[in-house]
């Protein structure tokens, strides 16, 4: 589980100043809480941690010191500079049934014989924290011989305590053929001057 350091912030000071400072904001909060915590976390850090961590993922927050199991809920871009804007999370407690997403990757394209093409990157699911999942990577060599496409319902992710949301009948994958090039079969005429 990943792990970022946070500070809280005072909510009276602009976000944008604390951009322009270096810091990315965010809020951490939960039905156990009694009111939201504005949260501010060092931009390298945070832009760190979204390479690995998505939104759905489970992290520990690090907030001065006091950890907080957290589940990543939003990751706010500004559509021009693709910066980081927001980064907010939601603390969670045992037992409660939270909604998350997992991302799901393929290795091993290059031993499949026909064309790849990709139709899911995450799944959507509710569970409790003891069964967040972790990232799902689908080695696509170690599939039986012929197989074609993989639906979400061939995880059997219900059997590891999830309910997922994502369509049971949602195509993770599909395996095209390459397309023939018919060879011209008549001998072409001579030139004529």
């Amino acid at each position: 589980m990943m792990t970022l350091a946070a500070e809280k912030r005072d909510p009276e000071v602009k976000a944008k100043k604390l951009r322009r400072e270096g810091y990315t904001t965010g809020v951490l909060y939960g039905r156990e809480m009694k009111e939201n915590v504005a949260l501010k976390y060092a931009e390298k850090d945070a832009l760190s941690f979204i390479k690995k961590a998505k939104e759905g993922a489970q992290t520990m927050l690090d907030i001065a010191g006091e950890k907080v199991d957290a589940l990543v809920k939003n990751i706010d871009y500004d559509p021009l500079s693709k910066k980081i804007l927001a980064l907010d999370f939601q603390a969670l407690v045992a037992g409660e049934v939270v909604s998350a997403t997992v991302p799901v990757t393929f290795v091993n394209e290059e031993v499949v014989q026909g064309v790849f093409e990709p139709e899911i990157t995450e799944i959507h699911y509710k569970a409790d924290p003891a069964h967040l999942l972790d990232p799902i990577e689908i080695d696509l060599a170690k599939l039986p011989q012929g197989t074609k496409t993989l639906y979400v319902k061939d995880l059997k992710l219900e059997e590891k305590g999830v309910t997922v949301v994502t369509t049971a009948d949602s195509q993770l994958f599909h395996l095209g053929e390459y397309a023939k090039v018919e060879e011209d079969t008549e001998e072409e005429a001579p030139a004529t001057k």
